[in-house]
Order: C-alpha cells, then sequence, then structure tokens
C-alpha cells in the first residue's frame, strides 16, 4: 500500500528502491527550481547534507517542465535508477515534493544516512481548485507561529487556502493604521464566556492580541512559498461589536458599549445581539473602503469573505438613517437594504481586483452582484444556495455537519467529514460552479494550539483527501489504514490529535457528549482524550 494522504488520482506500484543519498543528484527546469529547493531543504533537515545540483536531466532526481498537466497536478515516477518528477507549475512540483516527503516517511527520522523510496509511478491532480481550512482568531488569538504550524501542515496535504477570520464581535486582530481605535479598543476585551453556549461562566482574564501589518506581510509571505492564498475575512454589517466599540458612530444609535465577552446577548449585557453597523450612514461606508484598502494591499490573493451572517435587522427598522435609503432606493425591505449594503461592498472590491465572498445566508438578498460567491455552511437545506449554483455562479462548501471542525467528534465525527458529497446534501446539479471545500475552526471555545490541534487532526486530513482526490478512489476503511501509519508523524512532531477511539462516537455517549457541549461544558470531550493520553492508550 502506498501511504500517501491525500491518496492521488493514480498510482502504480513497481519494484525495487530507489536511495537518496549524499551521491544523489537534482536537477530542476528552471521554472521548477523553488520545488528542487524545497527538497533539498528536507533531505538536509533529515540528513545532514545537501544534495548536488547538476544542469542535466539524467540527475538522479529531475524536475521536468511539462505544460500539458494541470496547474497544481504532477507525474512521479520513480525506479531504481531515478526520479522524474513532471510538472507545469511550481505549485506541482511543490506538491510532489510533499508526496515525496509522505513516501520515505523522511519526517520519521532524524540523522539518517539515507532516505528510500519504493518504486512507483504517480499522475495526480485535484479535484476542486479551492481547498481550505478557516481559523478564527477572533475569539481566541494564537500568534505568528501557530498560524505558520498550520499553514506547514496544510501544505503537508496539499490543501491551498487559509480562510483567516480576523475580525468579529469579540476582537479585531488586523492593524489598520488609519483607525488606531480598532486594535486599541478592538483587540482587547475583559472577559471570556469560557463553558458552553449554555454556561454564561465567564473567565475574567484579560485578552488581547491583534497582527500589525509587517507580520501580516510576514505570514502572506510564508504562505505564498507554501502555494497557499489567504483570505481575509473582516466581518460586515453583523458580528461587527469590536469595531463599534472602538468607534460608536459606526452603530445606527451610536452605541456605548465595550467588546464583548458573551457570545450571545445584547450589547447592554455585553454579547452580540443586534449590534450591526448602520448601512445608511455614509460614514459607515467611508470607514468600510478605508479598511479594505488597507486589506487588500496586503492581501494579495484574489479573494476577500466579509462575512454577512446572522445579521439582525432590529436596528434597521428603527434607524431613520437606513430607513432612507430603503425609500431612496426602492427597496422591499431590511433584507434588501443587506443586499445593497453587499453589492457597494462587492463592486467596490471588484475595482481593485478582488471578489468578495460571503456566508450564504447573504442569498436571502435579492439581485445580487454576478461576481459574488456564496459560502454555503448552515445545518438545514438552503435552497437559494442551489438555486445560485443553478444560475451559473459560484460556491464554496463548508457544510455544519462535515466540516465544522469545532464541533465534538460525537457531533461532526470523522466518518462524516471523509465521505461527504455534495449530493448528500441535496447539490446535484450547478456542481461545476463548486469552487471547493472548506474545513472551518471558530474558537469560541478553543484558547489554545493544543486544543486547537485536536479539533483539526486527524480531520484535516479527511479533508485534504475529500477536497483532493476523485470521489471514485475514496474508501474510508482505506483512508483509516493509511491514517493510522501516517499518525506517528504528529507524535514525532508533538501535535496532539483525536486519539482513533473517539473519532466515531454512537449512541448514547454521543448523545450525551453533544448535549454536554451545548449547555454545560464544551471542553469534556477535550479532557476525556487527554486523560487517554496521559494512561498512554493514545494510539487506539
Amino acid at each position: 500500500m502506498i501511504n500517501l494522504i491525500p491518496k492521488p488520482k493514480f498510482v502504480e506500484e513497481k519494484f525495487g528502491e530507489f536511495v537518496i543519498n549524499g551521491e544523489t543528484t537534482l536537477y530542476a527546469d528552471d521554472n521548477l527550481t523553488f520545488a528542487r529547493d524545497s527538497l533539498n531543504a528536507f533531505v538536509e533537515e533529515t540528513c545532514g547534507y545537501k544534495l548536488p545540483v547538476v544542469v542535466s536531466k539524467q540527475a538522479g532526481i529531475a524536475f521536468v517542465y511539462d505544460r500539458h498537466i494541470h496547474k497544481e497536478g504532477y507525474t512521479l515516477s520513480a525506479d531504481v535508477d531515478n526520479v522524474v518528477i513532471k510538472a507545469s507549475s511550481e505549485a506541482g512540483a511543490f506538491y510532489a515534493v510533499q508526496s515525496l516527503r509522505q513516501l520515505t516517511r523522511g519526517d520519521l527520522i532524524e540523522n539518517a544516512e539515507f532516505l528510500t523510496l519504493h518504486a512507483v509511478y504517480i499522475e495526480d491532480e485535484p479535484r476542486y481548485n479551492v481547498r481550505s481550512i478557516m481559523l478564527d482568531e477572533a475569539r481566541h488569538f494564537f500568534g505568528m507561529d501557530v498560524v505558520k504550524n498550520l499553514l506547514d501542515m496544510m501544505a503537508y496535504h496539499k490543501l491551498n487556502t487559509l480562510h483567516w477570520h480576523l475580525t468579529d464581535n469579540e476582537g479585531w486582530r488586523i492593524e489598520i493604521k488609519k483607525y488606531p481605535l480598532l486594535t486599541e479598543v478592538g483587540a482587547i476585551r475583559k472577559g471570556t464566556q469560557t463553558m458552553a453556549w449554555g454556561n454564561q461562566c465567564i473567565d475574567w482574564t484579560l485578552h488581547e492580541g491583534y497582527y500589525t501589518q509587517q507580520e501580516i506581510k510576514e505570514i502572506v509571505q510564508y504562505a505564498e512559498r507554501l502555494n497557499i492564498t489567504i483570505i481575509p475575512e473582516i466581518d460586515m454589517p453583523a458580528h461587527f461589536g469590536a469595531a463599534i466599540a472602538a468607534y460608536p458612530w459606526l452603530s445606527c444609535r451610536d452605541v456605548e458599549m465595550d467588546v464583548p465577552i458573551i457570545h450571545g446577548g445584547t450589547p447592554e449585557k455585553n454579547g452580540i445581539g443586534h449590534v450591526i453597523a448602520c448601512t445608511g450612514k455614509e460614514s459607515t461606508f467611508r470607514f468600510i473602503y478605508d479598511v479594505l484598502d488597507e486589506v487588500c494591499a496586503l492581501f494579495p490573493g484574489p479573494y476577500v469573505h466579509i462575512g454577512g451572517d446572522e445579521a439582525p435587522k432590529g436596528e434597521w427598522k428603527k434607524c431613520p438613517h437606513c430607513q432612507k435609503v430603503i425609500e431612496e432606493m426602492g427597496l422591499k425591505d431590511e433584507e434588501n437594504l443587506q443586499g445593497y449594503f453587499n453589492n457597494k461592498i462587492a463592486v467596490y472590491l471588484k475595482r481593485k481586483g478582488k471578489r468578495m465572498i460571503g456566508w450564504n445566508e447573504i442569498l436571502t438578498s435579492k439581485k445580487l452582484d454576478n461576481s459574488i460567491i456564496a459560502e454555503y455552511w448552515t445545518h438545514k437545506r438552503d435552497m437559494k444556495v442551489e438555486n445560485y449554483l443553478l444560475s451559473g455562479h459560484d460556491v464554496i462548501l463548508a457544510k455544519h455537519q462535515a466540516f465544522y471542525l469545532d464541533m465534538t467528534y460525537a457531533q461532526n465525527n470523522l466518518k462524516t467529514t471523509y465521505e461527504f458529497e455534495p449530493e448528500k446534501y441535496n447539490i446535484t446539479a450547478g456542481l461545476k460552479g463548486i469552487l471547493g471545500l472548506e474545513g472551518a475552526v471558530w474558537t469560541e471555545w478553543i484558547s489554545t494550539e493544543e486544543r486547537l490541534n485536536f479539533q483539526l487532526y486527524p480531520r484535516l486530513q479527511a479533508v485534504s483527501e475529500v477536497a483532493w482526490t476523485p470521489k471514485e478512489n475514496r474508501n474510508y476503511k482505506d483512508f483509516m489504514e493509511r491514517l493510522k501509519k501516517y499518525l506517528p508523524i504528529l507524535d514525532r512532531y508533538d501535535v496532539v490529535y483525536c486519539p482513533l477511539s473517539m473519532v466515531n462516537q454512537g449512541g448514547l455517549k454521543k448523545l450525551s457528549t453533544i448535549n454536554e457541549f451545548n449547555k454545560r461544558n464544551a471542553h469534556a470531550e477535550y479532557n476525556r482524550a487527554m486523560s487517554i493520553r496521559k494512561r498512554k492508550k493514545y494510539r487506539v
């Protein structure tokens, strides 16, 4: 068995082994040199020496340009004499290197004299163009090292998009030079609701943190080297509490409030409730345009996410500014006022060469700009998403049941994530409009890297295979066999993950865990897993 995650499109095992040692030579065509250097860095880290680089394609390992291959695809042909990797881009060649890392098991070896690779022929390319993980840092701030560690793991599994949720009610995590209070005020909250949705226990520990623009640039450059595009999310018009705490004039009635500490409620109770940006004031749009100017300058990728979900309309109904816009623009109601808001932002971003993404609630509005991408997350079936696809628009799938990785494994188990197909959620037409898939990690109850990793792994591995591997090549039993052989790599790097004995809970235990997560203690499943780890029964 070839132990690769994600599983390639086509694999043929051959007889023999290729040995990588200090005499193995390296070659790369001019436009594939980064992949060559990535492989050499891996060999140096594992074996303590670099491979000699030569100018002949007859090298031991050769990276050869082939324009006929998919832009992120590659072929890898290894026999006892040499390895030839063909690709049409640095991205495809880089993914071939990730496959080589797994095939040699080099990540499990320290101070190796040599590496071996089983003879094999692989043809590989991704199923979807967007293969994404979403990290929420508005609720809890993790810092550069955690983000870079996540990016490394994503690249290792051929995921190519980080959706970075940087602002919400509970925190503003990106420096905006024109509006310094966004981080001086909006990045700091006095406490945090810590236990569960139904348990409003507060930890009155100051929580703060944000990324300077220089740090953002460093992370973006780091991601680019790994063939990862970062999509920033700046939430609007709802989930706007941290911004309003910094600049009360952004709200309909100039609400004076602290950064919310409760994941629900009203501003008066220091929660979210009806906090929303005023869409009737031109000053709100000027603020948003100014913010987007700085955001777009920092993130060269083609997308900007604005959230747009869970937008309460009560303030708009009472606001004279908002009602004036509804009347002047001939809008039917407040839902269409949000559509008016969305379109203004989409057009502004389009002028800057970006496409706007919003959660699927934005589809409630009518006559949206054609450039807008909807991201489908809601648990219940949304016919508007299906119709959006049918009408030729683009959608990213992040369905709650399969891809909300902050949920307990009892609720969103590994098998459900792995066996995701659009048809299971009534998406049977307009499939060409599906840009890709996303595993989302919201962090209301996640405050440490260890806990983040527990929620991510091994579900990130499942997400990567669903997004990369053709449906007909996937088999859950086969995946689990490969996963068992992969987990020692996580152990080697001391990455916490959910023990396999807990990834597919059922029966009364499942119901009990879900109820506990929602009402009393969102950390109970994690605590049980850490207990298993301490008893040295972790790899079950």
